[in-house]
Parts: C-alpha cells; sequence; structure tokens
C-alpha cells in the first residue's frame, strides 16, 4: 500500500530533507561567476574564486531549489552583483547557464535571468527566457543591439525544473549562438554581434532588469554558472558536465534499512530517488493531491509536482532525465516503478523492502508486462530528475 502509511510519516518528518546531492563535476576552466544561490541572508555567494558576491533586494528569497536552496524571485526580486571586469566579454566568446522553475511561464513575454547592461545606450548582455518557452539572448554593443531566441525545437513547461544555457561562440569561425534547454540543443543561430559588449555601466543582476520592472525573472532560479569560453555540448568538461545529475542505479540497502528510511518512504519517493521520510503523495508538495484513486487523477496530481508525462514511443529517447511508471488498482491504490541505468525496472511497495522482482517472483524488464497484482491500470510513463546518489532526486515531492 502506497496511501495508508502517509498520515503516521508525516508526523515523523513535517518536510523533506535535505540529502547529500550527486553535484555534477565542477568545470572551472573558465569559470567567472558561480552562484549557487544558497543564501546566507541576502547574500548569494561567488564561489569562482573572484568572489563577486550579491546580495538579494526586494525581500527573502531563499527557498527549496534544485540542489539544496535556491533564490526564489518572485514579487520583483533580484540578485545585485557589483560590475566586475570578470562578467565582461569585450568581443570573446562565453556562456551563461541556469537552472529554472516557472510557475506560470506565459504570464510574461520577457523573464530576464541574467542582467549585464548598462548606461544609456545598454551595453552588455541579458539572458531570459521569452514568452515562457524559448531561451533568449540579447547583445548590445552600444551602437545596435540583436535578439537572439531559440526556434522552439525544445520548449519548457511551468512548475518543472528546466536548465537553460547560451554558448557563444566569437573567438573562432564559423561564429555561432547555440542555445540548450535540459541539456539538448535548441538551436544554433550563425552570425552572433562581434562588436565590444562590455558593460562598464551597472551592476550586473540575477533576476533583475536594468529599466522595466515586468521584465524581473520573478521565478526560481538556482545553480547560475557564467564561463568566459564557449563550452562545448558533449565532450568533457562541457555542458553535460555542469548540468547531468545521473542516473538511478539498484541499491536495495540504501532503501532496505528495516527502519525510518524503509518504513516512511514510499513507490513515489522510490520512482523519484528522493527520500523525504514523508511517504510521499502525488500532488502534496505542489498544494493539490489526487482526488481519486484513478490513472486521470494521480497522473495529474503528478504533472503538478514537476512530473512530465512521456509517450510510450519516447521512453528511450535522448535525455538526462530517468523514467518513471505509474500503475493504478482503480479505487483501491497507485504503485510506481523506476528504469535504472541498466535499463532493467525496480520498485518499493509502500513501507517494504525495494525489490527488482515483480509479482510472480520475475525481474521486471517492462512494466507493461509484469505481474502487478491488483494494479491492472497502466497509466503511463514520466520523465524525473533523479541522481545517481541513492535518495537525492530533484523532483519536488513530499
Amino acid at each position: 500500500m502506497n496511501r495508508s502509511s502517509w498520515f503516521l510519516a508525516l508526523s515523523l518528518a513535517l518536510a523533506p530533507s535535505l540529502a547529500a546531492y550527486a553535484a555534477p563535476p565542477r568545470v572551472t576552466n573558465g569559470l567567472v561567476g558561480e552562484w549557487h544561490l544558497d543564501l546566507s541572508g541576502n547574500t548569494a555567494y561567488d564561489t569562482s574564486g573572484y568572489a563577486r558576491n550579491g546580495t538579494v533586494l526586494g525581500g527573502t528569497a531563499s527557498s527549496w531549489g534544485w540542489l539544496g536552496t535556491s533564490a526564489d524571485l518572485s514579487g520583483g526580486k533580484y540578485v545585485e552583483v557589483p560590475n566586475s571586469s570578470n562578467l565582461n566579454f569585450g568581443t570573446g566568446s562565453f556562456t551563461l547557464a541556469a537552472w529554472i522553475r516557472m510557475a506560470a511561464p506565459t504570464s510574461s513575454g520577457v523573464k530576464t535571468l541574467i542582467e549585464n547592461r548598462g548606461g544609456g545606450s545598454g551595453r552588455g548582455y541579458a539572458f531570459g527566457v521569452d514568452q515562457g518557452r524559448n531561451v533568449l539572448l540579447q547583445l548590445n554593443d552600444g551602437t545596435t543591439w540583436a535578439n537572439y531566441v531559440s526556434d522552439g525545437s525544445l520548449t519548457m513547461s511551468p512548475n518543472r525544473w528546466h536548465h537553460i544555457a547560451a554558448v557563444v561562440n566569437r573567438s573562432s569561425a564559423p561564429y555561432t549562438i547555440s542555445f540548450y534547454i535540459d541539456g539538448r540543443r535548441a538551436t544554433t543561430q550563425p552570425s552572433p554581434m562581434l562588436a565590444n559588449i562590455d558593460n562598464t555601466a551597472l551592476p550586473f543582476q540575477i533576476g533583475g532588469h536594468m529599466s522595466i520592472p515586468s521584465y524581473r525573472f520573478n521565478d526560481r532560479a538556482d545553480e547560475v554558472l557564467v564561463y568566459n569560453r564557449a563550452l562545448p555540448a558533449d565532450a568533457s568538461g562541457g555542458l553535460g558536465d555542469i548540468m547531468a545529475p545521473g542516473r538511478t542505479t539498484y541499491q536495495p540497502t540504501y532503501w532496505n534499512d528495516g527502519s525510518t528510511r524503509q518504513r516512511n518512504n514510499n513507490c513515489y519517493n522510490y520512482a523519484n530517488a528522493r527520500a523525504t521520510n514523508t511517504f510521499a503523495q502525488p500532488g502534496r508538495a505542489a498544494g493539490s493531491m489526487y482526488s481519486s484513486i484513478t490513472c486521470a487523477a494521480v497522473h495529474a496530481a503528478a504533472v503538478r509536482d514537476g512530473l512530465e508525462p512521456v509517450a510510450d514511443t519516447l521512453i528511450n529517447a535522448s535525455s538526462y532525465k530517468n523514467i518513471a511508471a505509474l500503475v493504478v488498482g482503480p479505487n483501491y491504490d497507485y504503485h510506481w516503478y523506476r528504469r535504472d541505468a541498466n535499463n532493467k525496472w525496480t520498485h518499493k511497495p509502500g513501507g517494504t523492502a525495494a525489490t527488482n522482482r515483480d509479482n510472480s517472483g520475475n525481474e521486471i524488464t517492462d512494466p507493461r508486462t509484469a505481474n502487478r497484482g491488483a494494479y491492472t491500470d497502466f497509466c503511463g510513463f514520466f520523465r524525473v530528475w533523479s541522481d545517481s546518489i541513492e535518495g537525492s532526486g530533484h523532483e519536488q515531492i513530499n
């Protein structure tokens, strides 16, 4: 059972635990700005080595995040960083990257995540999201400006973590701007502006805008990174290294401790590879749980938590995410399975032990054909942000 024990678990632990996440390898070559946004009061520390620490303006911003805590910049809050030569690239190449989660991304035409333009001419660069779906970069040389936008082949969704990046190569032909969403190339455009784009007048901002308050980011941001070179997409030391959390492996001893962790984490915890010790329920973290034990109701609740539905035909498509599957015994209970890095399926029934076997004792190669017992209805697959460290997944469940 995955429902009946959550009342007890809730009394034991009211909030998700903070685990030791598998932080992606730290790429330091060309790193000139690194804000994890694990705020100390209103200070956002820069750990790049340049110590360009920022100050949160507009109120308290510390909240849950992609990796530990993050900055919730809703209500017009932003982080101001002193103007610095290391954050200006002249005529050179650079990379901007961050994790973001937008509550209602279509509510604003422009949501500025990084603002580094200044003076009356607006010389510099700005990076953010356009229409809640596409990645946007503006370059301004003080005389002219140009906007570059991803082509819509990959888009973003509300209430879901996304990694966005802009990689600008102005150092060697062919000169290009490449946009990435969740580690996948969204588009590459030729002929970026090659003139000097140094901002020597105004501070660097995370979530702010130099002149239009409604263009501030106004949502959740984490792990903001700036490089003074164009990072490669897949090679060592590239974008895959700075954003990929890794895939799960079958590690039953982590969950099967015969004590608190086993009793207070269920199939939903296990499928998301996140131990909260709250017997997590679909939709509870989002403030709206399922209203009935049906595929439609539980599926919708998981989507509210940020899980991404995916068609059966796309579960093997290239992605940095893990795959989970939902089944239901109508009016009885729901259950979740997850696919590990070896492409085999495992699960954890309620407060019992994690296992790689189905009800017939067979290894699970496909939850659609496994013996699932009373869970007769197959409801679909999801992509989830898990983690190579067991129990440390990144979806916001509770």
